[in-house]
């Protein structure tokens, strides 16, 4: 498995999420915050096994395991 930042990740892209690889489905990122000063992404992902929806949120610059 490869990390990656989660503000580099693509549509289409194979990500380790819970212990589930899950397929980006979706991704957004948001301004920076007023409090913390840090851009956040909205991530919406489906799972390869069970194809149920994930929704995740992270800042960006933090580093996601992917395939």
């Amino acid at each position: 498995m490869v990390q990656k930042k989660v503000l580099e990740l693509k549509e289409g892209d194979i990500i380790l999420v819970y212990g589930d690889k899950a397929i980006v489905k979706k991704i957004e990122s948001s301004g920076k915050g007023i409090k913390q000063g840090k851009v956040k992404c909205r991530i919406e992902a489906e799972t390869i096994d069970e194809k149920k929806s994930i929704v995740v949120i992270r800042l960006a610059e933090e580093m996601i395991e992917t395939e």
